[in-house]
């Protein structure tokens, strides 16, 4: 791996976010790779989705925030494993969300590169932490001074 590879995987990050905001099912194969595994379940994601079909038919009907962030994007080889570290934040703040939240975890990823570039072959998201409006002002722990 060189540094280009660690540019593009981190391309490939923000990709991410970008299509899914912009709900470009019809371009996921520019994310993942056929066989891919989306693990989702540490978010509330009743199953693992397995194949680009799977995964893109759950993006289609999942109620997505307003806008997906992402950062700290960590790259490094291990094995034979290219893995990605990297946070997410998120904001439910259109009219059909309820509660009214901000939602924050982490992605770990497999990459492989393949003839079209690099693909996820495995995303999985946790969740880390969530504050919304009902649970009151924002805690202390949470302030910038």
């Amino acid at each position: 791996m060189n540094p280009m590879d660690v540019v593009m995987i981190e391309q490939l990050c923000a990709k991410y976010g970008h299509l899914v905001d912009a709900k470009a099912w019809d371009r996921f194969d520019e994310l993942f790779t056929a066989d891919a595994v989306a693990d989702y379940t540490l978010v509330n994601v009743a199953k693992v989705m397995v194949g680009l079909d799977e995964i893109v038919d759950f993006f289609r009907s999942a109620n997505h925030p307003s806008a997906h962030h992402s950062s700290n994007v960590w790259v490094e080889q291990v094995g034979d494993d290219i893995t990605v570290k990297s946070k997410f934040w998120v904001p439910y703040t259109r009219d059909g969300h309820a509660p009214k939240r901000w939602y924050g975890g982490d992605y770990d990823d497999i990459v492989v590169h393949t003839p079209a570039g690099w693909r996820f072959a495995r995303r999985a998201c946790s969740a880390r932490w969530r504050w919304a409006i009902d649970d009151g002002p924002l805690p202390d722990r949470y302030a910038t001074f």
